[in-house]
């Protein structure tokens, strides 16, 4: 069950798939896929599982076949730092749904190192923000000294918080975290670490419990 909320009178929903969609714009925001990852890894010569991107997209897909999707943005991280084959399959699959009158645009962030040819022939747009009418404005960080009247959507950090569980348990869970009209977005990725936030009298922590978005702080 996705979690609905308004910034700038703006209505927006927090979705347990990590992602937050825009119905008036039509838009999905997805923050830190960190894309061929686990091929980066394996090359480096750790032991982790084999890449599945083809899963990864599906994952994509389920969200585009259920909303009404005219632009994805990527807020930053889209792909895990050098180039792997990972990527020449993103290409294939962004350029493919490009076809169909979708949109792509990516903001960078600190993981988006590739060169600029390798962007070449594909259907990505890369912008250093996206800013809406509305004074919202998608960047991968916090945009420093951000204008008193905007509110700003981000990613980076992979926010996540701690459930507790009795018996001195807890769960770490991933989260959206709003504060100081800062929105944190957690990482899309699966294989990506979580940057405990600790509950705060002026943050929102919503948490991702399984297929649902619940506000617990």
């Amino acid at each position: 069950m996705a979690k609905r909320i308004e910034l700038k009178g703006l209505e927006m929903y927090l979705l347990p798939q990590k992602a937050l969609y825009i119905p008036s714009y039509q838009l999905l925001v997805i923050s830190d896929w960190h894309l061929g990852k686990l091929s980066h890894f394996r090359r480096e010569g750790l032991f982790v599982p084999a890449p599945a991107a083809e899963e990864e997209f599906e994952r994509l897909d389920i969200l585009l076949q259920e909303l009404q999707v005219k632009e994805v943005v990527f807020l930053g991280d889209l792909f895990h730092s050098q180039w792997n084959s990972d990527w020449e399959k993103l290409k294939a699959y962004i350029n493919l749904h490009a076809q169909q009158t979708l949109r792509f645009t990516l903001t960078k962030g600190n993981h988006d190192i590739l060169k600029d040819h390798h962007f070449e022939n594909f259907s990505l747009r890369v912008k250093s923000e996206v800013i809406l009418s509305e004074g919202i404005v998608l960047s991968h960080e916090p945009l420093p000294d951000l204008p008193s009247y905007m509110v700003n959507i981000v990613g980076h950090i992979h926010p996540g918080c701690l459930i507790g569980a009795g018996a001195r348990q807890s769960f770490r869970l991933p989260c959206f975290h709003l504060k100081d009209r800062v929105l944190t977005m957690p990482a899309f990725g699966k294989f990506t670490g979580l940057h405990i936030m600790k509950p705060e009298p002026q943050a929102d922590i919503y948490a991702v419990v399984n297929d649902a978005v619940i506000l617990v702080s």
